[in-house]
């Protein structure tokens, strides 16, 4: 009932200044001209008497004078009439606008539903889906094969979805298309990686040499180098390497855990008489933290993550065991993925949030 009642409230209101606006009304300035004109006429008959007076009219041209100063007085009235005769049609427009408005309301309106407050209303899902994303750019690069920025997009995207071959192919187009620069090169040599299991051999570590060649302060690539050197054996130039490596690093990096590790056991492997120093507490605190800064940063395998949480329940920082639970299955959402994972958040207490 309320909002009929606010309705007929603002139709009145709109009804009243449509016929304010439109209905004639009879103002000082009308008035005030009306007086005028009666003065005008009054004075040319006056001025007709005059003449006849001093000889210069007849009384059959008087006669003709008077008559035309009536005529234009009667026309002159006629065109200022102002009255109820041209008042009274502006209430129709303003009886069918009032009817037109309510009975439409009445039709389609809906008093009776219920407000609905801004904070309780859906939002529309604006995220675009990747896989929907990468669809249009291939359109675009089908359509425009040399586009470098859309090569350039899609390859992360391939990498993420697990498009390897796809990867490879993008990022073989980036470096055809501009001069290859470490990171174009190195992302290139990751991908071919990916596309082999995870194998250096080959074309990656070419391609992370090329890399160096470029930039020998290139810190990616040559943790690659480094890696695959102390894999195969080659010690000293592991050495080398990782001494080189950490001479780049500020100390904060996540990765510098991992390097030191690797100068050690390439150290320990070139002198075997040599025992390796047991890593101290305050060290494995170091390493895990590190990792634990890597997967945040740049994410990692599942395997990490097991290896992360297991480590939290280790040191009994459960709470930080609980929060690198929630970011893995944040980042494995599949169960299936996360088997390991699962059983040893169960066993050790962990819940899913």
């Amino acid at each position: 009932m309320t909002i009929w009642l606010f309705a007929l409230i603002l139709t009145a209101i709109a009804c009243a200044m449509l016929y304010f606006a439109g209905a004639g009304r009879v103002v000082n300035a009308g008035a005030t001209a009306s007086n005028a004109a009666t003065a005008h006429f009054r004075a040319q008959l006056d001025s007709i008497d005059a003449d006849v007076a001093a000889g210069r009219l007849g009384t059959a041209e008087a006669a003709e004078a008077r008559a035309e100063i009536a005529r234009e007085a009667v026309r002159s009235g006629t065109s200022g009439t102002t009255g109820n005769a041209r008042r009274m049609p502006v209430w129709l427009p303003v009886i069918l606008v009032a009817g037109l408005s309510l009975g439409t309301y009445a039709m389609i309106g809906k008093p009776d539903l219920p407000a609905s407050p801004l904070a309780g209303r859906e939002l529309p899902d604006t995220s675009l889906n990747l896989e929907e994303a990468v669809r249009k750019i291939e359109e675009r690069l089908t359509a425009t094969p040399d586009d470098l920025r859309g090569w350039t997009v899609i390859a992360p995207a391939y990498m993420q979805l697990g498009r390897y071959d796809d990867a490879v192919r993008a990022l073989r187009r980036v470096n055809e298309l501009t001069t290859p620069t470490a990171d174009t090169l190195t992302d290139l040599a990751e991908a071919v990686m990916m596309q082999t299991g995870g194998s250096m051999e080959g074309e990656p570590l070419e391609l992370m040499r090329r890399a160096q060649a470029l930039d020998p302060k290139h810190v990616r690539s040559l943790f690659y180098i480094a890696g695959e050197e102390t894999r195969v054996g080659d010690y000293e130039n592991a050495i080398r390497d990782w001494n080189a490596l950490l001479a780049l690093a500020a100390g904060s990096e996540p990765w510098v855990v991992t390097a030191r590790d690797g100068l050690g056991y390439a150290q320990a492997a070139l002198n075997p008489e040599v025992p390796a120093a047991e890593p101290d507490q305050a060290q494995i605190d170091a390493m895990v933290d590190g990792l634990a800064a890597r997967l945040e940063s740049e994410g990692g395998t599942v395997a990490e993550w097991t290896q992360l949480v297991r480590s939290r329940m280790v040191q009994g920082r459960f709470e930080d065991a609980q929060t690198a639970y929630d970011a893995a299955r944040k980042a494995y959402p599949s169960p299936d993925e996360r088997t390991e994972l699962d059983v040893l958040a169960a066993d050790n207490g962990l819940v899913a949030r």
